[in-house]
């Protein structure tokens, strides 16, 4: 870089355009020369072009909830810019620490962390309630209580949400059995699934909170997730063997979709993810593909099978999926940028059914130019093992790993998640694998190494951001825990996590605040 004294006899608009064409590193060493250089390093459109270049450009997780970028301004951009490089430099050798956790007295059945890390959905029975993480970087974190919803029934509520849609959510009926009397009188103990069955989606970005944006009185199944404009409801305890019924709730209309299940071959259902233009439904022992159906107006219509592709060995839940590709920003002024990769492989992760102590992975892969032009395909891939993650865990009688169970896997589209095995969570990141003979694929890497977190065993539920940084989790214990001089009589914790490489505690409310390397050298220019 040239000396600061040929850039003091040019006019500040000429500093701030050669400030836009610096990487982060550079602007931080700058700004420290001068308060003049400090004070035009400030400017948004610095950040803006820093944050699209070196974040948006490189295919990193952007932080935070997706907007419009007008709407960010410069100490938004900057704080983004700096997270998303530190989380990419040290993700791997990242310490979560506490930055907020809540004392309540109710029993959490469920815990979700919003795309964007900063909104957190707690289920309690039939009761949600929708918390709101406030503060910013170098300021302690609050914690506070946006919005209750009641269920209109008595059932307890499960809550899905779209990954890939900003603060979407539905809220439905655990699926529960309760006795039929017309076949008890007869067999004594059979049971059915509750036929009242309902469904609400939400949005958490409109105002005011928890919008209702569509609401079905009778659903003829389990809500099983939400993606898009579709809402997947799991059919598959009907005599006819159903499988996964959608619906349209943009349009709300009445008919549906079915994408079909064969028991006796398929197994349970265990998860789905929207793949190339197509719908993957995952069951213990394969992965049926299917195309993205128009949905009818009325009626139902049955949806056949593109491919299905058979498991090396069943599995079952936990389930995640991953591209190693991050969805980028989704607001309406994003610049475009080029893929990463023109035909992403999707790996899928998943606790094998019968071997403890391990988790199964499998990814598809395009199809060779060789074996695309012989075997056309509307979707031209094939399924590959690979190799089973098999963490140094101890087992907890002490007879190695194998007694060991894979409770949680959480994962992103970037290939960052995590993995929880007994009381230990352990990371994993986008690597290059050598697929043989001569393939190189993006897949996630999990560490092998000492365990990043450790949680209370049994009853702990996690979630994860992967832009963030950030995980809540829940314990379904009463207790008096300590951490950074913090004391809780209760007998439900739920605490929200953030990875940073170094940390520093800030005494006050129970908070725990983490500063990265980009913040710490931010902050000593002032």
């Amino acid at each position: 870089m040239h000396c600061t004294s040929s850039l003091d006899n040019l006019v500040d608009d000429i500093v701030i355009q050669i400030f836009q064409t610096l990487s982060v590193r550079e602007i931080l060493t700058l700004r420290r020369t001068s308060k003049r250089y400090y004070s035009l390093s400030k400017f948004r459109s610095v950040w803006y072009a820093a944050f699209c270049t070196e974040v948006l450009a490189r295919h990193l997780p952007p932080p935070g909830p997706s907007c419009s970028l007008r709407a960010l301004n410069s100490a938004d951009l900057e704080h983004r810019t700096l997270l998303a490089l530190s989380l990419e430099k040290r993700w791997s050798r990242a310490t979560p620490n506490v930055i907020v956790s809540s004392r309540q007295r109710e029993t959490v059945d469920q815990i979700l962390l919003i795309p964007g890390g900063t909104q957190i959905l707690t289920v309690h029975g039939n009761k949600v309630i929708y918390w709101l993480i406030s503060g910013q970087t170098g300021a302690t974190y609050k914690l506070q209580k946006v919005e209750e919803w009641l269920s209109p029934s008595d059932d307890a509520c499960i809550v899905v949400k779209d990954t890939e849609g900003q603060g979407i959510i539905a809220i439905g009926c655990r699926d529960q059995l309760v006795p039929r009397l017309s076949d008890t009188k007869a067999k004594g103990s059979l049971t059915v699934d509750r036929p009242n069955k309902h469904a609400t989606i939400f949005s958490l970005a409109l105002k005011p909170a928890l919008s209702k944006l569509c609401d079905y009185s009778l659903i003829p199944g389990t809500v099983a997730g939400i993606s898009r404009h579709l809402l997947f409801l799991d059919t598959t305890s009907d005599q006819d063997g159903g499988g996964l019924e959608l619906l349209d709730w943009h349009a709300q209309t009445e008919g549906t979709a079915l994408l079909p299940c064969i028991p006796d071959l398929f197994g349970s259902f265990l998860g789905f993810v929207h793949f190339s233009d197509h719908i993957l439904v995952a069951w213990e022992t394969c992965i049926s593909v299917f195309p993205v159906p128009d949905i009818p107006a009325q009626g139902r219509m049955v949806v056949a099978h593109t491919k299905v592709f058979i498991f090396s060995e069943p599995v079952s839940s936990p389930i995640a999926f991953t591209t190693c590709v991050p969805r980028g920003w989704t607001g309406i002024d994003a610049p475009a940028y080029p893929p990463s990769q023109e035909m992403p492989s999707l790996t899928i992760v998943a606790r094998p059914k019968s071997k403890l102590g391990r988790i199964a992975m499998s990814m598809l892969i395009p199809l060779s130019n060789d074996n695309g032009a012989k075997y056309p395909s509307s979707f031209p891939y094939q399924l590959l093992r690979l190799p089973p993650f098999v963490p140094d865990v101890p087992g907890d009688t002490g007879s190695g790993v194998g007694d060991q169970e894979c409770a949680q896997i959480c994962m992103g589209s970037s290939g960052r998640g995590l993995c929880v095995f007994g009381r230990e969570v352990r990371l994993c990141e986008p690597s290059l694998l050598y697929i043989p003979p001569r393939e190189m694929q993006f897949g996630p890497a999990f560490e092998t190494g000492k365990a990043i977190y450790k949680i209370e065993p049994g009853g702990d539920r996690v979630d994860f951001d992967e832009g963030m940084g950030r995980i809540p989790r829940t314990r379904d214990v009463w207790a008096i825990h300590r951490h950074h001089n913090e004391f809780h009589a209760e007998n439900q914790i739920w605490k929200v996590l953030k990875f940073a490489n170094k940390a520093k505690a800030l005494q006050g409310d129970g908070v725990s605040h983490c500063s990265t390397e980009f913040e710490d050298e931010k902050n000593r220019t002032r």
